[in-house]
């Protein structure tokens, strides 16, 4: 899930409170506000019912429907009552006086109800030649409720369309605000698994920096822990690179020595410890060259596989002659960018495997040329045991050895092709050979950034 997406389910529940509280208060506000304004129509329309009293023979007479030919009234017998002076009924439902409440308040608002209907009453005063008479009038209050489920609805409606444009609001200022972490981690994401390189602090905004400003002092901790751990790797086997050379030219020369005739079987054994020895200290030199130099892609130059691995087969075929192993060759013509030395290691080490592993009598072929999309490519492919599947991701890592492995070796081979590869921008794929016998590993290299000449 998103951060954004994290964000906006966090805030939901808040805005919706907030939002159902803010419309309840507004629903009140409105509902009084309309309460005040149908009781002042009410009033009013008091009002007019008292312009229909009218003094005749000093006598207060209303002019109602039920009295014949006097003037037709709009009003409701039910819904009004007018008072004397003396507390006498004029005309109209005299409940509608027995349910007033005793005050002095004028004009006087009440619910009240009268032939089974629920009315909203008021009572006022006004004054007549013959003095003061209180008038009592009353509606039903439908329409008001009317009016009520009208703004109600109304309210909710305008509450939802708020919050989703709240919702809308909230997720583009986080998305905007989030653009900055974004191109941060796209940034990290573009960088090498190992390339401790330091981020810009100039290309985020200012609430970033102190992240990146920390990020950043991670890193000089991390690149000078491995820079010294380079170090300590290239000096000792750059250390025992001398000593070993001795011992191997003190060892030849007893085996020459007729003297040491009877001793020749261990002489032997101990001249192919050394040598194994000798091979995994340049390795470990090889491994920690590469990882030092995997930050300096922009000095490649170009490089020409098919020469490249022509030396290399060269090289190889007296060795292989002497394993009882054909050794062919299908190489096209395609260069890259890349370091020639670093190439050199990565395709001897991918033969040195196959030769190492493939028993005698089999095939060892190497090959180079354009893939799809004119991408460069290294192969080298054996009839040899092969690699299960489960243990093909394993034997990319250092000094792993796959259990029952007879070969001599320390598990470096594949570990520096693997590194070799990724300072290159390229993959090291491991697949079945043809038949589904052997090995068959290909170093495809990108063709993006100018590699494919």
């Amino acid at each position: 899930m998103t951060v954004t997406r994290r964000l906006l389910l966090l805030m939901l529940p808040a805005l919706a409170i907030v939002m159902f509280g803010g419309g309840v208060i507004d629903y009140l506000i409105a509902v009084d506000a309309t309460r005040n304004s149908y009781d002042q129509a009410l009033d009013n329309s008091a009002l007019t019912l008292a312009s229909l009293i009218r003094l005749e023979d000093g006598k207060l007479d209303v002019l109602t429907p039920e009295r014949e030919g006097a003037q037709r009234s709009r009003f409701d017998r039910q819904s009004y009552a007018i008072v004397s002076p003396e507390g006498t009924l004029l005309a109209g439902n005299a409940a509608l006086v027995s349910k007033a409440r005793s005050t002095a308040a004028d004009p006087l608002y009440y619910d009240a109800s009268a032939a089974g209907r629920a009315l909203r009453v008021v009572r006022t005063r006004s004054q007549t030649p013959a003095g003061p008479v209180t008038i009592y009038l009353g509606e039903t209050v439908q329409r008001r409720e009317r009016a009520e489920r009208a703004m109600l609805v109304g309210k909710l409606s305008v509450d939802f369309v708020e919050l989703d444009l709240a919702l809308i609001l909230v997720w583009i200022s986080v998305y905007v605000g989030l653009r900055p972490l974004r191109r941060l981690h796209d940034v990290v994401e573009a960088s090498a698994a190992r390339e401790l390189r330091a981020f810009s602090e100039t290309e985020v905004v200012g609430e970033v920096r102190p992240l990146v400003r920390a990020f950043n002092q991670l890193l000089e901790l991390l690149q000078d822990a491995a820079a010294s751990q380079r170090r300590f790797v290239a000096d000792a086997a750059h250390q025992l690179r001398t000593p070993i050379a001795g011992l191997s030219a003190q060892i030849e020369l007893l085996l020459h020595n007729p003297g040491a005739a009877a001793l020749a079987p261990e002489l032997s054994t101990i001249n192919q410890g050394i040598a194994r020895v000798a091979r995994s200290a340049n390795q470990l030199l090889s491994l920690a060259r590469t990882e030092q130099s995997s930050l300096q892609s922009e000095k490649f130059e170009p490089v020409a596989l098919r020469p490249m691995l022509e030396e290399l087969i060269g090289r190889n075929v007296d060795r292989a002659e002497s394993l009882g192993l054909d050794l062919g060759a299908e190489l096209q013509d395609a260069t890259l960018q890349g370091d020639i030395w670093m190439l050199q290691d990565l395709a001897g080490n991918l033969l040195d495997n196959a030769l190492k592993y493939t028993p005698r009598g089999g095939h060892v072929t190497v090959r180079c040329g354009l893939g799809p999309q004119r991408a460069p490519y290294v192969e080298v492919e054996d009839d040899g045991p092969g690699i299960p599947e489960s243990e093909r991701r394993r034997v990319r890592e250092r000094f792993y050895r796959p259990s029952g492995s007879a070969a001599p070796g320390c598990g470096l081979g594949l570990a520096i092709v693997e590194e070799i590869a990724r300072v290159h921008r390229a993959t090291l794929s491991i697949e079945g050979g043809a038949g589904n016998t052997g090995a068959r590993m290909r170093v495809r290299f990108t063709p993006q950034g100018g590699n494919v000449t």
